[in-house]
């Protein structure tokens, strides 16, 4: 019987069919002014596209430099293409030309690594295309130039770096100018070098010059000759004065600790030089015009600045901008406790701070 049934179904099943074939992997193209982004994964070719279209927006509207022609002078020019590909023995990022074409490949790794990547593909293909139009080969540029572009690049797209990396700038020390121009600085330092040479060349005709004129392979140090004797002097100044004449968006706990000691350092003359007080021995001399004064200066300071504090030190300012504000009324008894309290705040600002810097100078567990 098990038999005879085996040999029924055997019967209407008919001749085996073969497995259709595997389709061959999709490719997502998406084609911006700059380049036309081609690559297995939609996300990976849009993410990598939106950094492309950013650094174009960059070159064009931030510094004014005119779109890379199609043809010159009746000679069709290199367009920008890249690919997303793992080619082994190559490096994550590689530029070559083919048919035309100034060709970058990445590889992306990670999402930790994918926003450098894609920022410096986007920057070797514009610095590729820009060599190729004169005539100059794909490595002809200044090492600085698609360093500087990729973080500029990434700070448009992600804004907080801009205020990270001023902050980093104050307390390192700064790259020798040599290794910045041979680009083996820190992409911070490559950040800032760039936007201390925009500030001090001129406006955005002269910045373009100079930035067209490094990626075709022209000397910048006869930029800088034209700007200081010392070309190292020169940057050593350059970066100060920029990172000192611009206050960063919001502050870490190190910058918003020393704002609040800055704020509450009493020091007024009382008729026999200076002297030092703390908050409540101030109150005790509040009758006087220049304690008056002093303390409703460091009140407005105080609302201007206390948007921009550091978390971890909110309840400190906001328990400090209650004093202030009750100051010039308040009984002493009310403001000795208020100021108590911002004691206590600022003791539990400090415990946090050391907490979340112990837990970041740990090691990374695997």
């Amino acid at each position: 019987m098990l038999s005879l049934l085996a040999t029924c179904f055997l019967l209407a099943a008919g001749e085996p069919v073969a497995a259709p074939a595997p389709e061959d992997p999709r490719i997502y193209a998406n084609e911006g002014p700059l380049a036309t982004v081609l690559g297995y994964e939609l996300a990976d070719v849009s993410f990598v596209a939106a950094h492309c279209a950013a650094l174009d927006r960059y070159t064009q509207q931030v510094l004014a430099v005119p779109a890379i022609p199609g043809v010159v002078n009746g000679v069709p020019q290199a367009k920008g293409r890249v690919e997303l590909v793992d080619l082994p023995g190559r490096p994550d990022v590689s530029v070559r030309v083919q048919t035309g074409q100034v060709i970058v490949s990445v590889r992306l790794k990670d999402a930790a690594s994918a926003a450098a990547l894609s920022s410096e593909a986007a920057a070797r293909t514009w610095v590729g295309r820009v060599a190729f139009a004169a005539g100059q080969p794909l490595t002809a540029s200044e090492p600085w130039v698609p360093q500087a572009l990729a973080s500029e690049t990434r700070a448009l797209l992600r804004p907080a770096l801009v205020d990270l990396w001023y902050r980093e700038g104050r307390l390192a020390a700064p790259t020798s100018l040599a290794d910045i121009l041979q680009g083996k600085a820190p992409e911070r330092e490559a950040f800032l070098f760039w936007r201390a040479l925009r500030h001090d060349v001129g406006g955005a005709a002269e910045q373009a010059r100079v930035l067209i004129a490094a990626a075709q392979g022209k000397d910048t140090r006869k930029v800088l000759a034209a700007l200081a004797k010392s070309e190292e002097a020169w940057w050593l100044a350059a970066r100060a004065n920029l990172l000192l004449t611009r206050s960063p968006v919001s502050l870490g706990m190190r910058e918003s600790a020393e704002s609040l000691e800055e704020l509450t350092r009493f020091v007024f003359d009382l008729g026999a030089g200076d002297v030092v007080l703390t908050g409540p021995q101030v109150v005790r001399h509040r009758a006087a015009a220049g304690v008056r004064q002093g303390m409703e200066a460091r009140l407005l300071t105080l609302r201007r600045e206390i948007l921009r504090q550091n978390p971890v030190y909110h309840n400190a300012w906001r328990t400090l901008g209650a004093w202030l504000e009750r100051f010039p009324k308040s009984s002493p008894e009310e403001l000795d406790l208020l100021w108590a309290e911002f004691e206590k705040d600022v003791r539990e600002a400090e415990a946090m701070r050391k907490e979340i810097q112990g837990v970041l100078a740990e090691p990374t567990l695997k």
